[in-house]
């Protein structure tokens, strides 16, 4: 299916919003997860909103990997046992309404991944401060927001297809089925949905961070943590290629080739909480 089967990414967005996706409740809880100071109670009236929300902040204070022996009941509990990191990046990713079934599994694996190991790389660095640190990692967690749109669309399958079919990245295969990549696409909702404006970067800019307008270094560390999660099989869809890179990526922050392999490492040591985000959010 060629781009002019929809006109435009624009079009394709309009046609296709599936989901019980609230761009304000996103953007409020965007704000609490990149907020340290916030507290417990400005993450409940944000979640008060929302009862489907809240409902799978919920079920996740009382799943296996993070629930105890009693039953959490209410936001605030659940808050204080998991923390209010914890609980706004179940409700972000909730409150995009892309949840349920194996392939979402797979999507919140690899987008959590490169949420965990964009923080560890800015910690790694030195280079950022803790708010900073946060704020990579909702980058990480939302870098693949066009894949999301496209997932949800009912359109995507085509894209697995077509990736079946030969060696390519992702962005390669979504140019032959859609027109466009993820990174487009996800431009195009990011700012409508009035992201912040290094989030629309390192959605627009993850595979090309050279294209940032104002936020190279950071998208770059989007990137690279895109880079390995590829490199260490944490994607979204079976059989996608890595992304191209530069060494000059990694000359920015004066990284070796081999630290790569090192952040890897460290990826595969967090399986356990990240396989428990991928079944949360695909149950």
């Amino acid at each position: 299916m060629a781009e002019n089967d929809f006109g435009n990414p624009e079009a394709f967005f309009a046609s296709h919003r599936g989901g019980p996706k609230n761009p304000v409740l996103i953007r409020q809880t965007l704000e609490v997860l990149r907020d340290p100071a916030c507290s417990a109670q400005d993450l409940v009236e944000v979640l008060e909103k929302e009862p489907a929300v809240s409902s799978k902040v919920l079920k996740a204070a009382n799943s296996a990997f993070y629930g105890t022996p009693k039953a959490i009941t209410s936001l605030k509990a659940a808050i204080v046992r998991m923390g209010n990191h914890n609980i706004s990046r179940i409700a972000l990713s909730a409150s995009m309404g892309a949840t349920g079934g194996a392939h979402w599994a797979d999507f919140w694996r690899h987008s959590i991944s490169v949420a965990m190991l964009s923080r560890h790389i800015g910690q790694f660095t030195g280079a950022y401060t803790k708010q900073e640190e946060e704020e990579l990692f909702s980058m990480g967690l939302l870098h693949d927001l066009g894949t999301m749109i496209e997932m949800d669309s009912g359109e995507f399958p085509r894209v697995g297809l077509t990736l079946k079919s030969a060696a390519m990245t992702l962005s390669e295969a979504e140019n032959l089925v859609f027109g466009f990549d993820h990174a487009r696409l996800g431009r195009i909702v990011a700012e409508q949905w009035n992201f912040p404006a290094d989030l629309v970067d390192a959605i627009a800019c993850h595979h090309q961070p050279e294209l940032s307008k104002g936020f190279y270094k950071k998208t770059i560390v989007i990137h690279l943590a895109d880079l390995v999660c590829h490199g260490f099989q944490f994607v979204s869809v079976p059989g996608e290629a890595p992304p191209a890179t530069q060494e000059a990526y990694l000359q920015e922050f004066n990284l070796p080739v081999e630290q790569l392999v090192l952040f890897g490492e460290w990826l595969l040591s967090q399986k356990n909480e990240i396989d428990a985000f991928g079944d949360l959010m695909g149950n």
